[in-house]
């Protein structure tokens, strides 16, 4: 039905004027008439303006009551008819979306102009470089908008509801998507400094709807904070310190403070670094965590660190899910200049306890398969089981540890409420 309103020109709040008035017995053959009219239109013509028809019937309604009580006595018999009429209009609706194969993003390109974007016409609605972006040219003015490039497309796509689509290459930017809504993009393997899905200041919009498709490279890291409903395919972390704008090695993603339903198809951090006061809050590969306002409903279908000089995993929060983590190696750098840790007892240094997992104040959490690798990982502990709540616990289905390590041990708050079985290999 949201198809055909939008493929009829459907006036929706005209059309629920029409039902309602029908329902109550006033003047239903009159609206019989008009939509007769409409629907004679489409079967001869091929199209309709239901908008016309239906702004006829309200003119008529409002000028010529008297005329239509007259006509109150048919409604009964004619609502029948009616009923079946609506039933065919939305059925033909449908037939002409399956013949013409057409979506709903089809519609939004043939509706949406996008002249005033526009710097190369040869490329396709949508495309990116149609807007005069490419790895290139993104930093560049739009001599239409007068912002970047990057910029103006972000714009279009946030205010047509366009899929836009960027191609490969190195951006030497950030992807910066905070406080944006309704965004749908699609990455080809595009590389930028870190992506940034934020709310800065409070009396900011929060970042919400955002769906990223395709592969995303960041040299920096991932960061969110307020996000809501967010939607990425699959991102790597790199280290590049001549991509990096900073010059520095990754710093991984982080999940921060009032995130909620956030899903992450793959997520791969090949680096995390450490070394110096740069890094100050660099504290896991991956971060769920934000004191009293904890990630919610956070899903990552596989996570695959390769190798993390600090922790490797450092998670809280409610409903959050990884399906299946890998650790290659963790605690293989220095905790030196590192800050202290959300929700952490940090005058007891556990945030520099390097672990591989460590699981704290997560609610009805889970992990379907863990692997944690220690053949070459140099930290304190393989998992650290910290506090949580037995009636909410975490559930980890199998957790396997590769080489064994002697000089690595496991770690158990009395109050953890995680429950594993764990065998080594």
């Amino acid at each position: 039905s949201k198809y055909c309103f939008k493929k009829t020109k459907i006036n929706f709040y005209y059309l629920a004027h029409c039902f309602m008035e029908v329902t109550k017995k006033k003047h239903g053959f009159l609206f019989f008439i008009v939509f007769l009219a409409g629907l004679f239109s489409r079967v001869i013509f091929g199209k309709t303006t239901w908008g016309s028809y239906l702004r006829v019937y309200n003119t008529l309604f409002n000028k010529k009551r008297s005329r239509i009580k007259l006509l109150t006595k048919l409604n009964s018999q004619m609502k029948n008819y009616i009923v079946v009429l609506i039933a065919i209009a939305l059925f033909s609706c449908k037939s002409d979306k399956k013949e013409n194969g057409l979506t709903e993003v089809d519609v939004k390109e043939s509706v949406f102009d996008d002249s005033e974007y526009v710097l190369d016409e040869t490329f396709k609605i949508g495309d990116a470089r149609r807007y005069g972006v490419t790895a290139e040219t993104a930093g560049l003015a739009h001599p239409k908008s007068g912002k970047n490039r990057m910029t103006t497309a972000l714009d279009l796509a946030e205010q047509s509801g366009l899929e836009i689509r960027f191609p490969s290459g190195y951006y030497k930017m950030d992807l910066t998507l905070d406080s944006r809504k309704n965004i749908n993009l699609r990455f080809d393997k595009s590389e930028f400094n870190s992506i940034n899905i934020t709310q800065l200041k409070v009396t900011d919009s929060i970042p919400e709807n955002i769906n990223l498709k395709g592969t995303l490279i960041a040299y920096a890291r991932l960061g969110m904070t307020e996000a809501r409903e967010i939607k990425i395919d699959s991102v790597i972390l790199k280290t590049d310190v001549r991509k990096n704008l900073w010059g520095m090695r990754n710093s991984g993603c982080h999940i921060y403070h009032g995130c909620k339903d956030v899903t992450i198809n793959y997520l791969e951090v090949q680096d995390l670094g450490s070394g110096n006061e740069k890094y100050k809050y660099t504290h896991a590969a991956i971060a769920i965590d934000g004191w009293n306002n904890n990630p919610i409903n956070i899903t990552i279908n596989k996570a695959h660190i390769k190798s993390s000089d600090r922790h490797g995993v450092y998670i809280t929060g409610t409903d959050n899910y990884i399906k299946e983590l890998i650790i290659d190696k963790f605690g293989v750098g220095s905790s030196e200049f590192m800050d202290g840790m959300q929700d952490a007892d940090n005058a007891q240094n556990e945030h520099k306890e390097l672990t591989g997992l460590w699981i704290n104040k997560c609610y009805d959490c889970a992990f379907d398969k863990v692997t944690i690798n220690e053949k070459e990982s140099k930290g304190k502990y393989t998992t650290f089981f910290d506090a949580g709540d037995k009636t909410r616990p975490t559930l980890i289905g199998d957790m396997v540890v590769l080489n064994d390590s002697k000089n690595i041990d496991i770690k158990r708050d009395p109050n953890t409420a995680v429950e594993v079985t764990i065998s080594s290999k």
